[in-house]
């Protein structure tokens, strides 16, 4: 009975735990000339956000050009991981 109950145990850990390791953490935020903003995290990886403040899609290697004049080249698009962290952030909106 105890084994049992330590399988249980680890099976309902294991998905809060693997929750828990991703780091949802922003690293750089930067302004580009179009008015959307492109996010580092701190694992290196990208996603952008419209002037509007929603999520969007860009191209893995398309180049942009930040507010202060400066290329930035996107190296992936991590759209599910910003709306969650926007998602935290703000809260849920209801419809």
């Amino acid at each position: 009975m105890s084994i049992r109950k330590s399988v249980i145990a680890l099976a309902l850990a294991v998905p809060f735990a693997s929750a828990f390791s991703m780091d949802l953490a922003i690293a750089k935020s930067i302004p580009l000339k179009d008015g959307s903003v492109v996010h580092q995290f701190k694992n290196g990886k990208m996603a952008m956000e419209d002037k509007y403040g929603r999520p969007t899609r860009m191209n893995v290697g398309e180049t942009m050009a930040a507010a202060d004049g400066t290329t930035i080249t996107a190296n992936s698009d991590e759209v599910a991981l910003l709306s969650s962290v926007i998602r935290d952030h703000y809260g849920r909106t209801t419809k």
